[in-house]
C-alpha cells in the first residue's frame, strides 16, 4: 500500500498530506505486525511466562498501531507522538525479548545463554532509557548520556549476533563429531554390524530433535509433515541404540 501510493503520488506530480499520511500507517502496518508476530510465535510453548510475554507483545504493537493512526490522521500534538513513542518503544523491546527468549534450546550452552540474557537485558535498557527520552521525563540529555546510549545499543547488536552464530558452529562441531563416529545404522542393516550411538551423542541428537519439534509446534503453520519427520528420525534413534 505505501510503494503504490508514493508511485502514484510521484507519477501524478503531487506529495499531499493524505499520501504521508497513508503511506506512514501502512509502514506502521507492516513493522507492527512483525513485532506482533514475533509475540504471536509464543503462543503455543509449554511455558507460561513465554505465552504472557507472546500476549504483552501482541498487546502493545496493537496500541503502538492504534495510537499512530491517531497521531497521523489527527494531526497529533506532540503529546500523542511521545504517547506513541513510548509504546511503540516498548513493543519494540518486547518483541527483541519474545525473538530471543524463543530462539533458546535445551541445547545451548552456557556461553549462548549468558549472551542471551544480556541481550534481552540491553534491549530492555536500551527501550527504557528511550521512553525517558521521548516522553521527555528527562529535560535536559547530556552528552555522557548519549554515548551511554549508543554503546548499549551496539552491545545489544553484538550479543545478539552472537548466539545464532555460535549455534551454528555448535552444530557444525557435532555433526562433525558424528562423521567421525560413522554413519548412523539404518533399519535394514544387520544387527552385528549396527554400533549403537555413543550415549552421549545419542542425548544430543535426541535433545537436538525435541529442539527442533518445540520449534515447529510453535510455528502458526502448518507443520505436520516435518514434524512427523522428526519422531520417526527419533524413532529410528530408539532402534539403533537397541540393538
Amino acid at each position: 500500500m505505501a510503494a503504490i501510493t508514493a508511485i502514484a503520488a510521484i507519477m501524478t506530480g503531487d506529495f499531499d498530506d493524505t499520501d504521508w499520511r497513508v503511506i506512514g500507517t501502512s509502514l506502521g502496518f507492516a513493522v507492527f505486525s512483525a513485532t506482533a508476530a514475533s509475540g504471536a510465535s509464543l503462543r503455543f510453548r509449554d511455558s507460561g511466562n513465554l505465552r504472557a510475554l507472546g500476549v504483552a507483545t501482541m498487546a502493545l504493537s496493537a496500541v503502538a498501531f492504534v495510537l499512530l493512526l491517531v497521531a497521523v490522521w489527527n494531526d497529533g500534538a506532540d503529546n500523542e507522538w511521545r504517547w506513541f513513542g513510548s509504546v511503540a518503544l516498548g513493543a519494540l523491546a518486547c518483541s527483541h525479548v519474545s525473538l530471543v527468549s524463543g530462539a533458546l534450546r535445551s541445547t545451548d550452552g552456557p556461553t549462548v545463554r549468558t549472551l542471551s540474557t544480556a541481550s534481552m537485558a540491553l534491549g530492555l535498557s536500551d527501550a527504557f532509557f528511550g521512553v525517558l527520552a521521548v516522553s521527555r521525563a528527562v529535560e535536559e540529555i547530556e552528552e555522557g548520556f548519549g554515548q551511554m546510549m549508543a554503546v548499549l545499543v551496539i552491545l545489544l547488536l553484538l550479543t545478539t549476533a552472537l548466539p545464532p552464530i555460535l549455534r551454528r558452529l555448535q552444530r557444525t562441531g557435532l555433526a562433525a563429531d558424528s562423521s567421525a563416529r560413522g554413519p548412523a545404522p539404518s533399519a535394514g542393516t544387520p544387527p552385528s554390524s549396527c554400533p549403537a550411538p555413543a550415549p552421549m551423542t545419542l542425548a544430543t541428537e535426541i535433545l537436538a530433535a525435541a529442539d527442533r519439534i518445540e520449534a515447529l509446534n510453535g510455528d502458526p503453520g502448518n507443520r505436520a509433515p516435518e514434524i512427523r519427520r522428526e519422531c520417526e528420525r527419533l524413532r529410528e534413534l530408539a532402534r539403533s541404540y537397541s540393538r
